[in-house]
């Protein structure tokens, strides 16, 4: 992407506020930009595996969810949900090779895409990029590890707690209710939700319900907040301190 497109700009500040880049000066990423094309998907496309493989995606705008499926029973699981500054296919990117994997676009997509070749030869040659690359794949690892624990480890409940307060924005809350607002996840479905703990529908939909009873949750017409931190952090098994210190700056 060349300075003169008119997306340049947000472009270059989605770069900035993302994990992925977020402390790489700002010449180096208009030198990174520069390999990008600007790439869209409307809500339900499918991203064909080549796209997958041999391309690497950074999200601007909109969701993707990625998920194993199930051939014959249908059941699905969600391994990753990416937002605004992810980078998709980190695992492609890695090891070259085909990841059995399913990509769900959630909503209209913007991206900056390139061939794999030449994210590759721009890691090996900018550390000050792998400064901020490398602990970004360090953090997918996390929570590959967080969610494989929570499986083997703790009920649904509490796997579900976990997943509503990993989505808590700190900093922001509603200032008509004073709830506080969830990202990303706050307009999924109860059976969206229960492919990323593990669950189905109507287990969720009970859990739900009974946190909203007791005053943990408020959702309705498909948005879900939180009105009790310290209960939900009770819920999911963790200290709210440790919580806040673990939020992003």
């Amino acid at each position: 992407m060349l300075p003169e497109s008119p997306f340049y700009q947000n472009s270059l500040q989605t770069l900035q506020q993302s994990p992925l880049c977020q402390g790489v000066n700002t010449r180096t990423l208009e030198d990174m930009m520069q390999l990008f094309t600007r790439r869209r998907w409307s809500k339900g496309t499918r991203i064909s595996e080549q796209q997958s493989r041999n391309y690497f995606h950074i999200i601007l705008r909109g969701r993707l969810k990625l998920t194993r499926m199930h051939q014959k029973s249908g059941r699905a699981f969600t391994l990753w949900l990416l937002g605004p500054g992810d980078g998709y296919d980190i695992v492609s990117l890695l090891d070259g090779r085909e990841h059995d994997i399913l990509p769900v676009v959630l909503d209209d997509v913007e991206a900056l895409t390139t061939h794999v070749d030449n994210v590759r030869a721009w890691i090996a040659g900018h550390p000050d990029f792998n400064r901020c690359f490398l602990p970004y794949i360090g953090e997918q690892m996390r929570q590959l590890e967080n969610l494989s624990t929570d499986l083997a480890l703790h009920d649904t409940v509490t796997r579900l707690a976990r997943l509503i307060l990993h989505y808590v924005d700190m900093t922001k809350s509603s200032s008509s209710t004073n709830n506080f607002r969830v990202q990303l996840i706050n307009d999924f479905s109860h059976e969206t939700l229960a492919c990323m703990v593990g669950s189905v529908r109507t287990v969720i939909n009970r859990h739900l319900q009974q946190l909203k009873k007791d005053g943990v949750v408020d959702f309705h017409r498909g948005h879900l907040t939180v009105k009790d931190l310290e209960r939900l952090a009770l819920q999911a098994g963790q200290y709210l301190h440790t919580i806040e210190h673990q939020q992003p700056k």
